[in-house]
């Protein structure tokens, strides 16, 4: 007999990714959707998570209260496209490191259909990157992750350091600035 401890995790199937209506600019590559954004069916829908507040900070959306299909057509019109390194994962809560028999995304096809663009690594996710896309030739930036858990969100200076490494990113592939 196995208890529930033993038993795998179910498959869980990521997003569909975000793309913009014209060119893209550059596309902002997170790790796999939270619990709270698979339920929502919406990117960064974790309540703590900063990815829209960062967005409305550095000038991409108006506001990070606005509905999300209000920062989705706002995003796609500025050329900034969304999706995650995977397509499916196991994973018990939302952790990173609970990820396990992760599938990639299909991120070398987009680049060969609508590059080449810069990769925005939300959560400075290299190693990930080079495992499995190390041969795509594409510019990425690492930056630092949006998710609740990361320490750089905790203090004035941190987060200060945080929000510019993002708006200096997302100011050298083409989006407004504020």
């Amino acid at each position: 007999m196995t208890s529930n401890a033993d038993e795998a995790p179910p498959l869980l199937q990521g997003l569909a990714p975000i793309l913009p209506d014209g060119p893209t600019l550059a596309l902002v590559l997170g790790s796999f959707p939270s619990v709270a954004s698979l339920e929502s069916a919406q990117y960064y829908g974790h309540a703590q998570n900063r990815f829209w507040y960062v967005l409305a900070h550095c000038g991409v959306i108006e506001a990070s209260d606005e509905p999300y299909a209000e920062r989705i057509a706002a995003v796609r019109r500025r050329g900034l496209a969304i999706w995650d390194l995977y397509a499916r994962v196991r994973r018990q809560g939302s952790g990173d490191d609970r990820i396990r028999d992760a599938e990639p995304n299909a991120v070398g096809t987009l680049l060969a259909e609508r590059g080449p663009f810069p990769i925005l690594l939300n959560g400075r996710r290299s190693r990930e990157w080079r495992r499995h896309f190390g041969a795509l030739n594409a510019e990425v930036v690492e930056l630092p992750s949006t998710s609740p858990r990361p320490l750089h969100w905790n203090t004035p200076a941190s987060r200060s350091a945080a929000l510019g490494e993002w708006c200096a990113a997302l100011r050298s592939v083409g989006m407004p600035s504020r």
